[in-house]
């Protein structure tokens, strides 16, 4: 027969048991977000380099407005001729500019989730 004090002390036992269980799930659920969300990165990260930088530039010349594409490099900003506005070039560049712009977007966004992520699994290890 167990007394009514051993049965609030296995009471109390079970209930940390539990306790520590349910969180361990909650930190490993965690982990596989932070996992989930670098491999997001990464993946943001390699659609990007695949994908022209900079942003198109419009220019008069004579009476013909002419785009260009304007990007960095090292120091400069450097101009690259891509048709005239209305080209089938120009438009197909402006689409891939636009989608770089979302993945840059959508890793910024990964990445301040990421950093609310890891300050949690750093909270659990304390």
């Amino acid at each position: 027969m167990i007394l009514p004090n051993e049965q609030a002390e296995i009471v109390d036992v079970l209930g940390n048991i539990t306790d520590t269980f349910n969180m361990s799930i909650v930190i490993d659920v965690i982990q596989e977000e932070a996992d989930r969300l670098n491999s997001l990165i990464k993946l943001y990260d390699d659609k990007i380099t695949e994908l022209p930088k900079g942003s198109i530039s419009e220019k008069v010349r004579g009476k013909h407005l002419y785009c260009y594409l304007a990007y960095r490099e090292g120091g400069s900003v450097k101009f690259d001729y891509i048709g005239p506005r209305n080209s089938e070039k120009v438009q197909k560049l402006r689409l891939k500019i636009e989608k770089r712009r979302k993945y840059e977007k959508r890793k910024r966004d990964s990445m301040k989730n990421l950093k609310q992520v890891e300050k949690l699994i750093n909270a659990s290890k304390r």
